[in-house]
């Protein structure tokens, strides 16, 4: 069986805020990614940009430190990469492809998203088709072998979610509202 949980006021709300502000700010670094998955443009429309925190052992960015509380709270044994997204508006819901987010799919591989902004983007999971809205503030955390696809906003001009994959032992992952 796997694991899904929502935790909703994830951070304590001045931690939140300050990365909040981060994020959406002006002068925070965004690099184009065509291709929201497996970095095949599907249409016209699938183009995100994207921020990479951490990559295989390797911090990449000075911003680095500011996200350390959030993989303090996740408590992972190995962090394989971490990056935020900033999905832009489109004017009709598209649904990104069915991926999982790395190839390590093991009963201690989980992936966390974190949504920085309310809209009605969401996370859908491919064998149920639960869906997850986009809330400020929330946690996503489930394993790593569960399909899913990001439905992009209509409503805001931009998503933006930080995803974290990363091994631990299932014990130690934090809960919250079970998703079944």
């Amino acid at each position: 069986m796997s694991i899904r949980y929502v935790i909703d006021n994830f951070l304590p709300q001045d931690i939140y805020d300050e990365l909040e502000q981060l994020v959406t700010g002006q002068s925070f670094e965004w690099y184009l990614k065509t291709g929201t998955v497996d970095g095949h443009q599907t249409n016209f429309g699938d183009w995100r940009f994207l921020h990479v925190l951490f990559i295989q052992g390797f911090d990449t960015t000075k911003y680095y430190p500011n996200f350390k509380i959030i993989f303090d709270f996740l408590k992972p044994d190995v962090v394989m990469g971490a990056k935020i997204n900033c999905d832009i508006y489109t004017s009709t819901p598209q649904q990104r492809g069915w991926h999982t987010d790395q190839n390590y799919n093991t009963e201690s591989t989980f992936t966390s998203i974190m949504y920085f902004n309310d809209c009605n983007g969401k996370t859908i999971f491919k064998e149920d088709n639960v869906s997850i809205e986009s809330r400020r503030n929330r946690m996503l955390i489930f394993n790593s072998g569960c399909e899913h696809a990001g439905i992009t906003q209509t409503d805001t001009p931009r998503r933006y979610v930080l995803n974290i994959n990363f091994f631990t032992d299932p014990k130690k992952i934090p809960t919250g509202k079970l998703i079944t």
